[in-house]
């Protein structure tokens, strides 16, 4: 485990030696170099101890490439030379956290560090709140959830989106296949339109000219040409759900289209090429459709290229105050009023299976919420959420903000424990960053 990063370029010998032994003693990865022109060949690093005269170059006048290299990173200036007013001030100006002049004392060293790691850390935690903020922009933590299963799909999607391969995502209804679909495209960047279309909910003779278009008089009623979806998301993506009801007429021509992204549209012969990513989804077991011939097979080969299975919510039900607190604030938005939830409310949510999902649990708080004077209690829920707890209600107290922050506190934890205390271990089994980690560690004093 490390508590950060430090390049020393100096070009004394004994003294690299010296402080590289006493830095790494003091739990810090430590890199050197005696010329300045190498230190290019460094990954981003927290800390640069930078001596001011070195063979190859002024460490005062050359502040400003190390902070090009590593934008998150402190400087601090170490000289043999008299501190003077002049090259202190001009050490500042350039950039640098603090100026130290030979000898030091290598406590003073480490305090100096110490003291310039904070604010690395600092302007790093900024930097992973503000992309937090453009991922929620982009729809990415709209998939509400730290369970280890959806940490699990959320590893999939971004491992899956860097690629064009089709993906087939199962899932019960009311799991969030569509908003997974949409996290894909979104992350994947690429720059036409996401299209969803419901293959159970178009009828089987128009879902082939939705799909493909037509052509003027190419049937009775085509009085003008229309283009198909899968060619309104050219260099997009196409989301085709509920892919197992479509007619199995159609699947040839699908597979016929996916072999080389080629199109006709109805009523003539024209080929078009299409960049678009095809992803499907359905909550049936293909599997099964293939063997009592509902399905092709060869179609779902094509489709299957990348699975992602969508967890149903009684396998996850660590998730529910999160999800709880989300929907809450989205129907707050709407209605421009405050709600709350009690705790004997939050305990019978939890214990519901929800065949419906994170859908039904939707609409059960919507329910609840418009029923409700802005508290909803463990009364105001629909009877047969009621019926599943057994009469057993929770009676200790706290708000949902305390119920979210117990359970972020409790998967930390376990997570440590799976880990062996290792924080950095840890913080790959969260998915998190280990400064981040650090910081939620010390916010909820966990020893």
């Amino acid at each position: 485990m490390s508590d950060g990063s430090v390049l020393i370029v100096d070009d004394e010998k004994n003294i690299r030696g010296i402080l590289k032994t006493f830095l790494e003693e003091n739990g810090y990865d430590v890199c050197a170099t005696d010329k300045f022109k190498n230190i290019s060949k460094f990954q981003d690093m927290d800390i640069v101890l930078l001596d001011v005269r070195l063979p190859d170059a002024n460490g005062i006048d050359s502040i400003h490439v190390i902070k090009e290299l590593f934008p998150y990173s402190e400087i601090i200036i170490i000289t043999a030379y008299e501190k003077d007013a002049q090259s202190a001030v001009k050490a500042m100006k350039n950039g640098a956290f603090d100026y130290l002049v030979k000898p030091f004392k290598l406590d003073e060293l480490l305090f100096v560090i110490n003291n310039a790691m904070e604010k690395v850390a600092l302007k790093r935690e900024n930097e992973e709140l503000r992309s937090a903020v453009n991922n929620m922009k982009n729809g990415f933590y709209d998939m509400v959830g730290l369970s280890s299963e959806m940490r699990s799909v959320y590893d999939q999607i971004k491992r899956v989106s860097t690629s064009n391969i089709t993906v087939l995502i199962e899932g019960e209804s009311g799991t969030g296949k569509e908003l997974c679909a949409k996290t894909i495209h979104e992350i994947s960047k690429r720059k036409g339109k996401f299209i969803a279309i419901n293959c159970a909910a178009i009828p089987d003779n128009l879902l082939e000219s939705e799909l493909f278009g037509y052509e003027k008089g190419a049937f009775s009623g085509a009085t003008s040409t229309k283009k198909g979806l899968l060619e309104e998301a050219d260099f997009g993506s196409v989301f085709l759900d509920e892919i197992g009801d479509m007619p199995i007429e159609l699947q040839a021509k699908m597979l016929r289209f996916l072999e080389g992204f080629e199109l006709r549209r109805l009523g003539v012969n024209k080929i078009k090429k299409v960049d678009v990513r095809i992803i499907a989804a359905t909550n049936k077991n293909l599997a099964d459709a293939v063997k009592s011939g509902a399905f092709r097979e060869d179609l779902f080969y094509r489709l299957s290229g990348f699975i992602i299975k969508i967890p149903p919510l009684r396998k996850r039900k660590e998730d529910i105050p999160l999800l709880v607190k989300h929907i809450l604030s989205s129907i707050e938005k709407r209605d421009k009023k405050k709600y709350s939830l009690t705790s004997q409310a939050l305990k019978a949510l939890i214990l519901y299976d929800y065949p419906g999902n994170i859908r039904e649990l939707y609409n059960i708080i919507n329910q609840s919420a418009i029923m409700s004077d802005g508290t909803i209690s463990y009364e105001i829920l629909p009877k047969y959420v009621l019926s599943s707890d057994n009469g057993y209600m929770d009676t200790v107290g706290g708000s949902l903000d305390d119920k979210v922050e117990n359970y972020e506190k409790q998967i930390i934890i376990d997570a440590l424990k799976k880990a062996d205390g290792v924080k950095m271990k840890a913080a790959k089994i969260l998915g998190v960053s280990f400064r981040s980690l650090r910081y939620k560690i010390k916010k909820y004093n966990i020893k």
